[in-house]
């Protein structure tokens, strides 16, 4: 969470209000997080030195009411490129997929194939939750349409990929273990 706080800091800097009101539109689908929770990750970023308080500038600051506005440092933004470059991590649903099917004996076809009915119906109920990329009322940034789309691609393919993967699953339980009949005996 602290990467897309500082990655909304980086893309412009701002105050904690407004910056919990852009996380909630940007990742608030994937990730609801309360306005507090924003708050502890700002002051988790000021003590890690990833962000720094940005002096008061009266045109862009109310005198009444000051809020403190955040800026990205240099290692702040050095950290988030790295974080961007690194190699992005396994899916964790076909991890557990994995070892699911670790745990289950090599001569038990009907075990196997309960697990990838189990994975299949995971896998429809995440591609009938995934949303279309939403239309924008033309206050979107520029770019932003285009990554939605870009997002609402991955997933789709994603889904996609993963349904193969359990038709080809049970083709070769069925062929080389014998379907539910080479279940394992005691």
């Amino acid at each position: 969470m602290a990467t897309a706080v500082l990655a909304l800091v980086i893309e412009r800097p701002s105050y904690g209000y407004e910056l919990s009101r852009r996380f909630d539109e940007r990742f608030g689908e994937l990730y609801p997080v309360s306005r507090s929770r924003i708050y502890q990750v700002l002051d988790q970023l000021l003590r890690n030195g990833l962000i720094e308080q940005m002096p008061f500038d009266p045109e862009r600051q109310s005198l009444r009411q000051p809020r403190p506005h955040y800026k990205a440092t240099a290692e702040g933004a050095r950290l988030h490129r790295e974080w961007m470059a690194a190699a992005i991590q396994e899916d964790p649903r076909r991890e557990e997929l994995l070892r699911r099917l670790l745990a289950t004996s090599a001569r038990d076809a009907a075990g196997m194939l309960q697990v990838v009915d189990i994975y299949e119906r995971a896998c429809l109920n995440d591609l009938a939750a995934s949303p279309p990329p939403a239309e924008t009322d033309g206050t979107a940034l520029p770019g932003q349409r285009l990554r939605d789309l870009l997002i609402a691609e991955e997933q789709r393919l994603a889904q996609e990929m993963r349904l193969k993967f359990v038709a080809f699953a049970r083709r070769h339980i069925n062929t080389e273990v014998g379907g539910a009949d080479g279940a394992d005996s005691p």
